[in-house]
């Protein structure tokens, strides 16, 4: 399969293998990484069991520290926000308006909630289709991560 990036993609993570745990194949196991984290956050144990799992399969691992890393850049984003969102209601209170201030962040919020999961359906059809796809601001790191 011909890859976008320079580097090329390591041939012992083609997708047409199967992973070390579960026996799944490769462009379903990368899948998994991201689409199940909509059962409980399943997804990320499934990851971090890929990240020390797979060793050979480079694809896999590549699909889970993605994820991995979109699951820590959800948490950061959502604490910076919370943070925001006390400033913003404290200065609006001063001045009467506190239901603006929360009608604002909660709009914030829902904006960043479906961001993060079309990224997360992304990152799910992309990994299927067994396309090394990286997702914007994070993608760099886990390739970089994996092809250490």
């Amino acid at each position: 399969m011909a890859t976008p990036y320079p580097d090329g993609a390591p041939a012992s993570g083609a997708p047409g293998g199967k992973t070390s745990f579960m026996n799944l194949d490769s462009n379903v196991g990368a899948m998994l990484c991201y689409i199940a984290n909509f059962l409980c956050c399943l997804g990320l144990v499934l990851a971090i069991v890929f990240l020390f799992t797979e060793n050979e399969n480079k694809f896999v691992k590549f699909h889970a520290v993605q994820s991995l890393f979109l699951a820590a850049l959800q948490i950061a984003v959502g604490i910076i926000v919370g943070i925001l969102g006390v400033i913003l209601s404290l200065v609006l209170n001063m001045i009467h308006m506190e239901l603006l201030g929360w009608i604002l962040i909660l709009g914030f919020r829902f904006l960043l909630f479906f961001i993060f999961i079309v990224l997360l359906i992304i990152g799910g059809i992309k990994a299927y289709g067994g396309q090394w796809y990286k997702l914007p601001i994070i993608g760099n790191f886990a390739w970089n991560t994996v092809n250490k």
